[in-house]
């Protein structure tokens, strides 16, 4: 049988106190006030902490692991929902928290490595190769929830974590028991393999999870527990088809990376991920969600609105399919660059820091009673349109203009990793705007004060507590602020407009707020001392939850 290397607490006395009796442990369990998760959490955690580091035989260790398991998960789902929506970098507290429960999987996975060492040891033991499969599972499971709870508050998940999953799989080869079924007990009494647990890790770590936006993580997880096993574990492909497959290195502390190897060359240590069927329904569901199918009807397994599954599954199929290279390199470079968040504020400082109710007025249009209105953090200039209303009475604009509320938005200032012609990498040290993956930020050069670069955020770690690392596509060197209405509609709205970027290939675009317009709608624009600009909207490219961007063209006016 293969001996796997895997890291397990070494023996000390412990000024805690741990039940170590079953029956007395399973009476504490239950008496815990799971409704205060915080004070359940500590007082588990302590006694999981002593019990790992205790001598015990194996059946009583076994039941004392299986007794923590739902207790665990019961607690740990309370306490996430206090990071729902925190945005990195997290502060002290809530990093603190974030490590806290991460730090409960890292010791139910010890429990379950624990619990190996000593199968592995027993001698005669009856059903040995049977609980050793349970073992297995059960902490692949726990290393799983360690990459997941990492990679949902971005967090860099900790060292070995990737490692020891090949490991156990590699274990899990040896016994010949991959494909045993583990029931996992609980109402739905429902079992999994070893082999279908470890593809939805694989899978989840193949989706660039530091790439997601905020929360995605959860429902992609939640995607892979019912379609991870349209997956599998292939020993070499098909010579010259390598779509869709991608090299597992067991001996690696990493996630599979795209295959690009041949057949002959693959080494005992290395296994191949074939996704293909998986890729093909994926792709599947995207062409029926774009037919207008309600995602009912799709039976995904996930809870989530059309617009932002759509986009998981977009994601998910992009990472399957042909990963697209970067085309230029980067080179190192150290220097500070001014950074500020949101599509708001980019219009506000590339508008020499006016606010956007100045900018509205030279709309033609506006020159009649209006009264402002919010929505989606966007303030807009509502005008009425013929009779008035009794629950919106007319105000001459000047005063409504006067009315709006000051805008004040902060520029922080990151340092500069690397940077590239369409990228670069970005750090921050201490307190500063917080930022989301798809979030649309404004770079400004010190030695070029004036010109904005557009760019959004595409991947997101927080290192350390107040101190985040981003990765960014520049999608212009400049913007012109703009205000756009769609004609008929009574609200103009923030906008920029993106020059055609020849050498990159990009035609010029425009950023809007999400839901202003729909392809093959026309728009009217105007920037500050122009006329109205006619345009209609050809092709939407990106749609992030902070902003649109769409490809239009020049019409003549109605």
């Amino acid at each position: 049988m293969y001996s796997p290397v895997l890291s397990v607490p070494a023996r000390r006395v412990s000024g805690w106190v741990a039940e170590t009796d079953p029956k007395y442990a399973r009476a504490w369990l239950d008496s815990l006030p799971l409704a205060d998760s915080a004070e359940a959490a500590r007082e588990i955690y302590q006694a999981l902490y002593t019990v790992n580091r205790v001598d015990l035989k194996v059946q009583p260790r076994l039941e004392l692991m299986a007794l923590y398991g739902p207790v665990i998960s019961t607690i740990c789902s309370g306490l996430q929902t206090h990071l729902l929506h925190a945005a990195p970098p997290l502060g002290p507290k809530k990093r603190q928290l974030a490590e806290f429960i991460r730090r409960l999987h890292i010791e139910m996975a010890y429990g379950y490595k624990c619990c190996l060492r000593d199968l592995s040891r027993a001698r005669m033991l009856l059903g040995r190769k049977s609980r050793s499969v349970a073992c297995i599972e059960r902490a692949l499971f726990h290393l799983s929830e360690v990459l997941l709870r990492s990679y949902s508050v971005y967090l860099p998940y900790p060292t070995s974590v990737w490692r020891e999953t090949h490991e156990l799989y590699r274990l899990a080869e040896s016994l010949g028991a991959v494909d045993e079924p583990v029931e996992l007990g609980g109402e739905s009494a429902t079992s999994i393999t070893v082999g279908e647990r470890y593809v939805q890790t694989l899978l989840l770590g193949l989706a660039n999870p530091y790439q997601l936006p905020h929360n995605a993580a959860q429902q992609l997880h939640a995607f892979l527990l019912q379609w991870a096993k349209q997956a599998r574990i292939i020993t070499a492909p098909e010579p010259g088809d390598v779509a869709g497959c991608f090299l597992i290195d067991l001996a690696a502390d990493a996630p599979p990376v795209p295959f690009t190897k041949r057949a002959h060359e693959l080494e005992s240590n290395t296994r191949v991920l074939h996704t293909r069927t998986l890729l093909h329904t994926l792709q599947h569901f995207v062409s029926r969600l774009e037919a207008g199918e309600p995602i009912e009807k799709l039976g995904l397994g996930v809870d989530c609105l059309d617009s932002t599954c759509i986009d998981l599954l977009r994601r998910m199929s992009r990472a399957l399919g042909e990963n697209a290279r970067r085309r230029f390199a980067r080179r190192q470079q150290s220097a500070s660059v001014f950074v500020c968040v949101g599509l708001n504020a980019i219009h506000f400082f590339a508008n020499g820091q006016r606010p956007f109710g100045t900018f509205a007025h030279a709309f033609p249009w506006l020159d009649k009673p209006g009264r402002l209105v919010e929505a989606a953090d966007v303030a807009f200039v509502e005008l009425d349109e013929g009779e008035d209303k009794p629950d919106a009475p007319s105000v001459p604009l000047s005063d409504a203009l006067a009315s709006l509320p000051a805008e004040n938005y902060r520029v922080d200032r990151w340092q500069l990793r690397d940077v590239g012609p369409q990228g670069m990498s970005l750090a921050r040290y201490g307190d500063g705007t917080p930022i989301r993956v798809g979030e649309l930020i404004g770079v400004q050069q010190p030695n070029d004060l004036g010109r904005w670069r557009a760019a959004v955020i595409r991947w997101v770690k927080s290192p350390e507590t107040n101190s985040v690392e981003a990765g960014v596509e520049v999608l212009a060197a400049a913007v012109v602020p703009i205000a756009a209405r769609v004609p008929g509609k009574s609200s103009a709205a923030p906008g920029l407009r993106l020059p055609a970027a020849e050498v990159m290939q990009r035609p010029a675009t425009l950023i809007i707020p999400r839901g202003v317009c729909q392809v093959g709608d026309a728009l009217e624009l105007i920037e500050e001392d122009a006329e109205i600009r006619h345009v209609r909207v050809l092709r939407l490219v990106e749609r992030t939850g902070a902003f649109e961007q769409m490809v239009y063209a020049e019409t003549l006016p109605a």
